[in-house]
């Protein structure tokens, strides 16, 4: 052993997440690196009561956040969080290959170690126009990339099963590299489970116990999600004391800039997962070991050799943070400033101005009309559901209007990448909307403009204002003429402002909703997702209302 000094010695209760206990112990840290669980003589000496490694988010799309990866990163890391899995799949169905590399610029200009899956599913299906498409040639070159570690969540499970060659394509790409493949199969259950198994490893869409035992039983690795708008932990971390918990891990999936401020990242889905009973350390090891063994990452664990990436608690049950330790620097995000600058686009939203006909359904006649309607229950995963709405006159066109006795509002979804791509109409239950509008060029996956509203002039005004300010999301109020929005800029998904920024400007967007009546449980993230055709059941792309358990079309109006 040399006498001389390591950069940093840390001495506390360690958490061993490779042995799954906890004893006092010392953490020797030299030139970033772990050296030694012993004491050494050491430049700068750190007591803590409790030392565990980093915490990583097993799925995570930055871009949910609103803000840039180093903004993110500001956000999480002094909470503890020292790396994220990201699949930027938001930004790539905007951008495509660009828009990935322009990320993984803005993943080297902060210390969270940002490990990168290449997105699978752009588009994520041919139901809706989005803003680009990555072919196999293209996903197999970006997982060439240093800091990727596996291919993208594969949401065509139709075309796993059906043995598509350009799904397996780019399946057999990641293999022959070595790389982990995600999975993304919602209510998938057995023999289609089956098929699934033998190609993805994983999976984070499970809702139930049964899903995820199911899965689990597979031999898939089972992702518990606890996101800002699914979260699942408490309907499946039973499965914690029935199955082999080094087979699970912790993700968020999305999160959203007020939740990312007050209650951070993967870390509140530790704190809840010990709320409900699960063991510290276990808890803990689903958000570190067993994620980085599932992308073969080199940290993750405290052991001689790994990277310094260390969290120092004054209390394990709690997660409180004293400071937080990567490549052995301690505490490297504070201090903050200014966001640095990036590559991401700025010009991605393009469509001519709307009216407010051009919303809605035409419909001749005076009286109630049938229709389908997106039954917006909760989560992710929407319901089908039917009610009658009246026909009546705007702009001198017959249109099929809201009932809003029932809470049946319009819903419309504009393409907005340039392709001139058509507008789909239809209706949605469950926002809440007394009146006004409100829209979003979030709107998962393929990012077109969603506006929902109680008139359609008021679903206008919310859409051509995210056109001139080039995305973002927004609320209208038609009884003060007043509208309130976060401009969105970088790919009409995320803003460059600084991180209170964004997270108060977003607050006030979401408390003008409010008083317009929006449902507060599902807000506006529940709007982002009623375009996302590959969770069951209905949905709404610019081409029209889709049935994803039947992938197609079906018509709104009821004959």
């Amino acid at each position: 052993m040399s006498d001389e000094p390591v950069d940093l010695l840390v001495s506390g209760n360690l958490v061993n997440v490779d042995t799954g206990t906890v004893s006092e112990s010392f953490v020797a840290v030299d030139d970033g690196r772990i050296v030694a669980l012993e004491e050494r003589p050491a430049a700068r000496e750190l007591d803590a009561e409790y030392i565990a490694p980093g915490l990583i988010d097993a799925h995570m799309h930055v871009e949910s956040s609103m803000v840039t990866l180093p903004q993110y990163a500001d956000a999480v890391v002094p909470r503890g969080v020292t790396s994220v899995v990201h699949d930027p799949h938001e930004i790539a169905n905007v951008s495509g290959v660009a828009g990935v590399e322009a990320m993984m610029a803005d993943a080297t200009r902060t210390p969270l170690k940002v490990r990168f899956t290449v997105p699978s599913s752009v588009p994520a299906t041919t139901l809706q126009d989005g803003g680009a498409t990555l072919d196999a040639e293209a996903v197999d070159a970006l997982l060439g990339e240093d800091e990727v570690v596996a291919l993208g969540e594969v949401m065509n499970v139709p075309g796993v099963v059906a043995g598509d060659d350009s799904v397996h394509e780019k399946i057999r790409a990641a293999r022959d590299r070595g790389l982990t493949v995600d999975g993304h199969a919602p209510r998938v259950r057995g023999s289609d489970l089956q098929t699934v198994a033998r190609y993805l490893d994983n999976d984070h869409e499970s809702i139930s116990l049964a899903e995820a035992r199911e899965k689990v039983e597979a031999g898939l690795r089972v992702y518990l999600r606890e996101g800002s708008a699914s979260k699942n932990l408490a309907d499946v971390v039973g499965l914690v004391d029935e199955v082999d918990s080094r087979r699970l891990s912790l993700c968020t999936d999305d999160r959203d800039v007020v939740d990312l401020v007050e209650r951070g990242g993967i870390d509140f889905a530790v704190r809840k997962a010990i709320r409900l009973g699960v063991d510290p350390v276990e808890a803990v090891q689903m958000a570190t070991v067993n994620t980085a063994e599932s992308y073969g990452l080199p940290f993750g664990r405290i052991r001689p050799g790994a990277p310094a990436d260390l969290v120092l608690l004054s209390d394990l049950r709690t997660w409180e943070v004293d400071h937080v330790v990567v490549d052995g620097a301690v505490d490297p995000t504070k201090g903050g400033g200014a966001p640095p600058a990036s590559a991401i686009a700025t010009d991605t939203v393009r469509f001519e101005p709307v009216s407010a006909a051009d919303l809605a359904v035409r419909h001749a006649g005076d009286y109630p009309v049938r229709v389908r309607v997106i039954d917006a229950v909760g989560g992710l995963q929407t319901g089908r559901a039917e009610a009658d709405v009246p026909v009546a006159s705007v702009n001198e066109e017959r249109v099929l209007t809201a009932n809003a006795d029932d809470d049946v509002l319009p819903l419309a979804v504009i393409e907005r990448h340039g392709e001139a791509g058509g507008i789909g109409r239809g209706f949605v239950r469950g926002l809440g909307l007394e009146r006004g509008a409100v829209g979003s060029t979030v709107a998962h996956d393929a990012h077109n403009c969603i506006v929902a509203g109680v008139d359609h002039d008021s679903m206008a005004t919310v859409a051509n204002h995210l056109r001139d300010v080039g995305g973002g999301v927004a609320a209208y109020d038609p009884e003060d003429d007043a509208l309130s929005s976060l401009a969105l800029p970088m790919g009409g998904l995320m803003s460059d402002e600084s991180l209170g920024t964004v997270k108060e400007t977003f607050e006030s967007v979401e408390a003008t909703a409010d008083d317009l009546g929006l449902d507060r449980d599902g807000g506006l993230m529940a709007l982002s997702f009623l375009a996302l055709e590959v969770i069951p059941t209905y949905r709404l792309t610019n081409n029209g209302l889709v049935d994803v358990e039947s992938f197609e079309y079906v018509p709104t109006v009821i004959d």
